[in-house]
């Protein structure tokens, strides 16, 4: 009855349904339609762009196809290229290096005559030095030797110098002893004269006795006397003559012992002299020699340097030739490789890869046009549905007054929780006998 009031009826729903499925079937047909539509227009575009595709994919072979052969063909030329410029590099590399070997020998000869100037300059040096210490050997040595004689000479006249004053010293004491004696002699004879002439008188006046006989005695005594005197005096003179005599004597063996040791030293120091000369010479000698050894093995060590740094020089230039270029191996031909894929049909085009045939663009299959079954729904049992609206009225009711009574409540005497359990079941909720 709710529902024949409100309307809501399984008729009314049913018609309502029929209206919205014509609503959607017209729905469904228009976007059919427009999907065809685009369909239709999006499988025309994908066979324009197939046909494309593969007049660019017959482009892109050709274009590679082209490539490969241009390549080739490049390939080719570069190889050529690279084997002139090799050559040429090669010949380059080696005239140099046959340049570098001129100029290495040059530099070599430039360097030994340089060499051998220094070495000539070296030994001229050496030379001088030499001549200059021989000729100062023999000077030092020559004026050594002069000086020695000088100084011997000098030695040997100061003794003659000393002899032959001796020799007047002594003849002069000599003298002066037979002066001394002859005036000893002649005052001894004049005293023995006068005593005689003296007694002589006495005998002459002829006095005879004894009184003259004791002044002839004393004649002679006093003549006895007087050469008494006279032999002393001589005798002294006679000492101080030896003394003299022997002062020169010592005198002349003081002077002959300086001559002598004038001599000796002359001597000695001409001998010092010249073992320090000859020493200093002998010394200068070495020098020498070892400063000849040096300047050769100097020599020798430079004229070695030379050689091996021309020999560094010349394997340096040999390791800068380039190694002589070889072609290389002949490029495989792509048109003769790929010859059994070439069409000869095309006389103008050469084709290198295989070309199956193309697979053929399907054709269109319209979708599925929509129905009118396809949109149509369950219809409902008009009789059922009001049965079941009228169940789930009283569950809703019973529900209701359940709700309202409360558990403890009732109503009617049935307990609300009863009427709760009613209308849960009515409502499609648990079952009451359980």
């Amino acid at each position: 009855m709710l529902g024949w009031i409100t309307g809501n009826t399984a008729g009314a729903r049913n018609r309502e349904r029929v209206r919205q499925e014509n609503r959607a079937f017209k729905l469904a047909r228009e976007d059919w339609k427009r999907y065809e539509e685009e369909r239709k227009n999006k499988y025309d575009f994908d066979k324009d762009n197939y046909a494309k595709a593969l007049e660019e994919a017959e482009e892109r072979t050709r274009f590679e196809e082209t490539g490969i052969i241009q390549s080739y063909e490049s390939q080719v030329e570069m190889r050529d290229f690279e084997f002139d410029a090799a050559n040429r590099a090669y010949d380059k590399s080696l005239s140099q290096a046959t340049k570098q070997k001129t100029f290495n020998q040059m530099a070599a000869d430039a360097a030994i005559m340089q060499q051998n100037d220094k070495l000539k300059d070296d030994l001229l040096g050496v030379l001088f030095d030499e001549s200059a210490t021989f000729l100062d050997y023999k000077a030092k040595s020559t004026g050594l030797q002069r000086n020695k004689r000088n100084q011997l000479v000098q030695a040997d006249f100061q003794e003659a110098q000393n002899i032959v004053k001796n020799q007047f010293d002594v003849g002069s004491l000599g003298i002066q002893r037979n002066q001394k004696r002859a005036e000893s002699q002649r005052n001894t004879q004049k005293a023995i004269l006068e005593g005689m002439k003296a007694a002589g008188q006495f005998r002459s006046r002829g006095t005879n006795g004894r009184t003259s006989a004791k002044s002839v005695l004393g004649v002679l005594a006093e003549s006895g006397a007087i050469q008494a005197g006279i032999a002393n005096g001589l005798m002294y003179a006679e000492q101080e003559i030896d003394l003299d005599i022997a002062k020169l004597q010592d005198m002349f063996i003081l002077d002959q012992t300086m001559v002598m040791a004038a001599r000796d030293k002359a001597i000695f120091d001409s001998e010092f002299e010249q073992a320090t000369l000859d020493a200093t010479n002998q010394l200068d000698i070495e020098k020498i020699a070892a400063t000849r050894d040096s300047i050769q093995d100097r020599d020798t060590f430079v004229r070695r340097e030379i050689f091996n740094s021309r020999m560094q020089a010349d394997l340096n230039a040999e390791a800068a030739i380039l190694l002589k270029p070889e072609r290389l191996p002949d490029l495989a031909d792509p048109r003769e490789v790929y010859a059994e894929y070439d069409n000869p049909e095309t006389e103008d085009y050469v084709e290198l890869f295989f070309r199956g045939e193309p697979v053929e663009f399907p054709e269109y299959i319209p979708s599925r046009e929509p129905e009118r079954d396809d949109f149509r729904g369950p219809r409902e049992n008009a009789v059922l549905g009001n049965v079941m609206e009228g169940i789930s009225t009283v569950g809703m009711l019973a529900g209701g007054i359940g709700a309202i009574a409360g558990p403890a409540g009732s109503v009617f005497g049935v307990s609300g929780s009863t009427y709760t359990s009613i209308g849960n079941w009515l409502g499609g909720g648990s079952s009451i006998f359980r």
